[in-house]
């Protein structure tokens, strides 16, 4: 992802994405429905000297669509730039997001790291979230909630996705960027 001259689909240049996901034309095994169980695993490296906005620097988020609430993600992964720098588990039921978790960024800079997310979704739906370094299989960070409302009213499905969504607003404190992913898995139990 380049600060210049990269924008969000050319209609908004205070952004920028450039995203993996899944939409309506996607096989059925890879949207989300209402009461299913679905685990996501992946992988992911944030490269030396990686540097977060302050604003938001999205790399997954799970996203109803359809229904008054598709606009707001369900859950996000944002890296956040701060003292010290952090990775954020972002949730809103509604249209509000609020922070459920967060850790230290810098444990997960320049190092492969391995995540499961698993997710009941329902109005009495369950999430858990593990990552943990390759390598040593360290748990850099990890959140469960076994009653959290992942349904949302008129939503047709889930989906999924990965990459780089951030903020340009304050462009002087990023630089040309890379993530890299490897090894998506998208499993219905």
């Amino acid at each position: 992802m380049h600060t210049e001259p990269d924008n969000d689909r050319c209609r908004n240049f205070d952004r920028q994405r450039n995203e993996i996901k899944t939409y309506d034309q996607s096989p059925d095994d890879r949207l989300g429905t209402q009461n299913e169980k679905v685990v996501y695993k992946w992988k992911f490296k944030l490269p030396a000297g990686f540097q977060s906005s302050p604003d938001f620097t999205h790399i997954h988020q799970l996203k109803s669509v359809g229904g008054d609430l598709a606009a707001m993600p369900m859950y996000t992964f944002t890296l956040r730039k701060g003292s010290p720098d952090r990775l954020e588990l972002r949730y809103a039921e509604t249209d509000r997001q609020v922070t459920l978790a967060q850790t230290d960024l810098a444990p997960f800079i320049d190092k492969w790291v391995s995540v499961t997310e698993t997710i009941t979704y329902g109005t009495s739906g369950t999430y858990d979230l593990e990552i943990k370094r390759i390598g040593d299989d360290t748990i850099l960070f990890e959140y469960t909630n076994d009653d959290i409302i992942n349904w949302r009213a008129g939503a047709s499905f889930i989906r999924p996705k990965w990459g780089i969504y951030r903020s340009l607003i304050n462009a002087q404190d990023l630089r040309d960027e890379s993530v890299l992913f490897a090894n998506f898995s998208i499993e219905e139990l």
